[in-house]
């Protein structure tokens, strides 16, 4: 019985075997191999150790057996082809060597056992390793009938080997260091919309953080960009409006990672405790290994109070450039809120150095979003003021026999651009993800890590005098624990120089060109469009509030008048100047919601954290329209040809509206008049008297709305019954009416009972 893989990540960028495929999906296997820890390098001292899990997937208990490892110590891997066919159980190379075998327990159904091999150092089969590199590791589960089989391998190191030292390949290792677990804080955002406490952007001041990395008005004003992009709603008049960088940091408390600020001074946006920590644990890890080249996202750095060294600073908030350039609207990305000064390379070095409290400008870097590096991305990273990108392994289509430098040179029309490219196969296992869906060991982060370093060493082994430079890159999630495992593994194989993100753009490059390599494949930026709708919608009706709804219009032009410089000041003893000045009110109200557009907009696939930020801008739209509402109101009755309707509108907003009401009935015979304008204070109700007028008895319903001073309508509907009832209302009535009936019978008597005039 042969061996199939429990689970697999599915993002492969090797070829597998399609026969093989076919025949492991054919078949239905009752038992499975994974291993759970291995020893990933092998040394002069080191031994091997490996632990083995034995599942049994079937319905009846396996009886007791054996797990066997063998080796073929004199095998040398010819190609990359040739190794991966190994690890995909495709092709067949004898294993004679004995590692070890180990007795195996009777596994009940749906159970598992562990075992281990513990191979010391002086072990005759680890001795024939005359040779450095990757060796071929055959594991052979037999229990009774069945039997489950799993190709791996064995990586020997140069140490204690009398072979020829040749020149170490040169590895960099980068890893962005950044989030998208933002987390709202639905009492401080109130607290802004109520002013109840002093206003305060999410991070800081994402767009305005010093003099060279901000503009209030329709466009970029980036010194290294050179370009600029307009709105054409102005919506980038309110971009400037962030708090005080200093005013953020981890101080937030937020409870089990929910979301859920404790703390009614906090920030609208946090991330939340879960991340934070996590933050903590990788820094510890990263200052165990300096190697690792953290790229660190600003925005992130001044929420977390992340202090750990960094070799770089990427774009804020991880925007992403790759798919603002596929979708290719500018002015919708304007629209948003989201104006091309917020995620420049020298805001991004600027707000940096502010979190770090730190002199020094680290280098940016674009990192690659959810689409690909073509030149329109290229372009305009460039024209943000970013030098150098790093891009996976999608930029260059072009198939080599061996690997070379990952350095590419790429000409735009808005100047050269260095292109980090990072290796497929080693940033596809460093990813946590397997080489293909038949490459059985690597289900696991130790048959990765074993197939990371023998896949390094074969590199090396390709062209061992030819000096190549290759990156290698983690995921934006990936953990501490399994980048301590890789770094300590790098670390400690001879065959590899690991070097900087620098050294690696300073390389002698591989291509020079002005167009990019890339396949046909179009990116689907579907959901990507979908939330910047969403964010649109949500802005405008924040702009549309100002300009239409409050009795003091606020515009776009009042909002670009506004000193950026003096909003990234603003702290909380300040409250109390904020007070009536509503132009003020409004530009912190877009703050808040362009650091949510921000974040609804990253690098990593579109997700659930992606739409929640998009969600919670749309709310907080809605909350601000709301605040203007109708009272519901009893019904109406009505017992003469006219009257009035009440209608109470409430204003929870700190400033004056000035609106329309607006009242139509269902009938044609119990109508009222249709709109009234009307002020209301702040944090007050205002009243208006609708007339009604009736021909006829009967009943009807009015529909009660809002409409702002353009005729757009927001707000609830207030349903109002009208029952009209057309009656005798006294008793002088009733007499009236009594005298004119006896009027009329005894005319009618004397019509027909008056004796004629002789005359007539």
């Amino acid at each position: 019985m042969l061996f199939t893989p429990v689970a697999w990540a599915d993002d492969a960028t090797g070829d597998a075997s399609a026969s093989q495929s076919d025949q492991s999906s054919a078949q239905q296997h009752a038992e499975t191999l994974t291993i759970a820890q291995s020893t990933p390098v092998v040394s002069a001292s080191s031994g091997f150790h490996m632990q083995v899990v034995v599942a049994n997937h079937s319905d009846s208990d396996a009886p007791a057996g054996s797990l066997t490892a063998t080796i073929n110590a004199l095998f040398t891997f010819a190609s990359r082809s040739d190794m991966q066919s190994w690890a995909e159980n495709g092709t067949h190379i004898p294993t004679p060597n004995l590692l070890d075998s180990v007795d195996v327990p009777s596994i009940k159904a749906g159970g598992s056992s562990t075992v281990s091999f513990n191979i010391p150092a002086d072990n005759q089969t680890l001795s024939l390793l005359r040779s450095w590199g990757p060796k071929p590791l055959q594991l052979v589960y037999v229990a009774g009938d069945a039997q489950a089989e799993l190709h791996s391998f064995l990586t020997r190191s140069t140490d204690g080997l009398n072979t020829a030292q040749t020149p170490a390949m040169n590895l960099t290792v980068a890893m962005p260091l950044t989030s998208g677990d933002w987390q709202t804080n639905d009492q401080a955002i109130t607290n802004i919309i109520e002013e109840t406490d002093a206003p305060a952007s999410a991070n800081g001041s994402e767009k305005d953080t010093d003099d060279d990395a901000n503009n209030t008005g329709t466009g970029s004003s980036d010194t290294d960009a050179g370009s600029s992009s307009g709105n054409s709603n102005g919506s980038s008049s309110g971009s400037s409006t962030s708090g005080s960088a200093e005013d953020s940091g981890s101080s937030d408390s937020f409870n089990g990672g929910t979301g859920t600020a404790t703390t009614a001074g906090s920030t609208p946006l946090a991330i939340n405790a879960q991340s934070l920590a996590a933050t903590r644990t990788l820094e510890q890890t990263a200052a165990k290994h300096p190697a690792l080249q953290l790229v660190a996202d600003p925005v992130y750095v001044q929420q977390s109070g992340s202090t750990g060294t960094v070799a770089g600073v990427m774009q804020p908030a991880d925007f992403d450039i790759t798919s603002y350039a596929a979708i290719n609207d500018p002015a919708s990305y304007g629209n948003a809120g989201i104006a091309d000064n917020q995620w420049s390379a020298k805001t991004a070095q600027t707000q940096y150095a502010v979190a770090a409290k730190t002199a020094a400008a680290p280098t940016a870097y674009a990192w690659q979003g959810a689409a690909n590096w073509s030149m329109d991305a290229l372009t305009k990273a460039r024209a943000q003021g970013y030098t150098t990108v790093i891009a996976n392994a999608s930029f260059d289509n072009e198939q080599t026999d061996t690997v070379h430098t990952g350095t590419y040179v790429v000409n735009t029309s808005a100047g050269d651009v260095t292109v980090l490219k990072a290796q497929s196969e080693l940033s596809t296992l460093a990813q946590g993800r397997a080489t293909s869906e038949a490459a059985a060991a690597e289900t696991s982060d130790a048959g990765r890590l074993a197939r990371l370093m023998a896949q390094s060493a074969f590199y090396q082994m390709e062209q061992p005098y030819t000096s190549r430079h290759l990156l290698m890159t983690f995921n934006r999630d990936s953990t501490s624990g399994w980048v301590n495992q890789v770094m300590s593994a790098l670390e400690g194989a001879s065959w590899l120089s690991l070097t900087g993100l620098d050294a690696m753009a300073a390389a002698d490059p591989y291509d020079v060109s002005d167009s990019v390599n890339q396949g046909d494949g179009t990116p689907d930026m579907s959901a990507t469009r979908t939330i910047l709708d969403q964010l649109i919608t949500s802005r405008q009706h924040i702009l549309r509030l100002g300009d239409s709804i409050l009795e003091d219009s606020v515009n776009a032009t009042d909002l670009s008048s506004l000193d950026p410089q003096a909003l990234a000041r603003r702290d909380a003893n300040s409250t109390a100047n904020h007070d009536n000045d509503q132009t003020q009110w409004m530009a912190d109200l877009l703050a808040v919601h362009d650091d949510m557009a921000l974040r609804a907009l990253t690098g990593a696939e579109p997700s659930d954290a992606h739409q929640r930020m998009a969600d919670a801008a749309m709310n907080m739209a809605s909350t601000l329209l709301n605040s203007v509402s109708i009272t519901p109101s009893e019904s109406v009755s009505v017992f003469s040809e006219s009257a009035k309707m009440p209608i109470t509108v409430s204003n929870a907003l700190p400033y004056a509206v000035s609106i329309n009401v607006n009242s139509i009935t269902d009938s044609m015979q119990i109508v009222t008049s249709r709109t009234t304008s009307l002020v209301i204070p702040a944090h007050s109700e205002a009243q208006v008297a609708f007339t009604i007028r009736v021909s006829t008895s009967g009943s009807t319903t009015a529909h009660v709305s809002l409409t702002d001073r353009s005729g757009t309508a927001f707000g609830n509907v207030q349903n109002t019954p009208i029952t009209s009832v057309l009656r005798i209302s006294d008793a002088s009535g009733f007499i009236i009416i009594g005298f004119a009936v006896l009027l009329g019978v005894v005319g009618l008597w004397r019509q027909f009972n008056r004796k004629k005039d002789p005359d007539e």
